[in-house]
């Protein structure tokens, strides 16, 4: 962790919330000598008051944790049973994230219906029906075919 950055992901929840470190301190039960060290000397925290800390800001400590750089997001990874829905969801999205990232930017083709779609193009061979057609064609077995018209006997 990098000096400081505990105090810099501290002053942005309270700035984000519109508290001054005297409401933390109260809210959290840490000393405001404690919360001057985080700011003015760049020490972290121990668990206990990271802990306190993150109760008063209603965050999970993990995450809080995490946001404050304490934990590598790959360390504070746990078993999804353990989450809560809330938590489930975040961690969800998260995941989500860091894979669709990792995705190229190039377009992505999606097949149509439409005939110069190169998807569609590849699919259909020349000289034979659109597969999209034998698709979409009910097939019946041959007792259920409709007789074939034959010659008028007259009868």
């Amino acid at each position: 962790m990098s000096d400081g950055q505990w105090w810099t992901y501290l002053q942005a929840q309270l700035e984000q919330r519109g508290w001054k470190p005297a409401h933390l301190a109260r809210a959290a039960g840490v000393s405001e000598s404690r919360i001057s060290d985080w700011r003015n000397r760049g020490s972290p925290p121990t668990i206990p008051n990271a802990r306190a800390v993150a109760e008063a800001l209603g965050e999970p400590l993990v995450l809080l944790l995490v946001g404050a750089g304490l934990l590598k997001p790959s360390e504070a990874r746990q078993s999804l049973a353990t989450y809560s829905v809330r938590e489930l969801l975040d961690e969800i999205d998260t995941r989500f994230g860091e894979l669709t990232s990792r995705v190229p930017d190039a377009n992505v083709k999606h097949p149509t219906f439409d005939r110069g779609n190169s998807l569609q193009l590849v699919a259909d061979s020349p000289g034979t029906e659109p597969i999209r057609v034998q698709q979409e064609r009910e097939w019946l077995s041959e007792a259920e075919r409709p007789d074939e018209p034959g010659p008028d006997t007259g009868a």
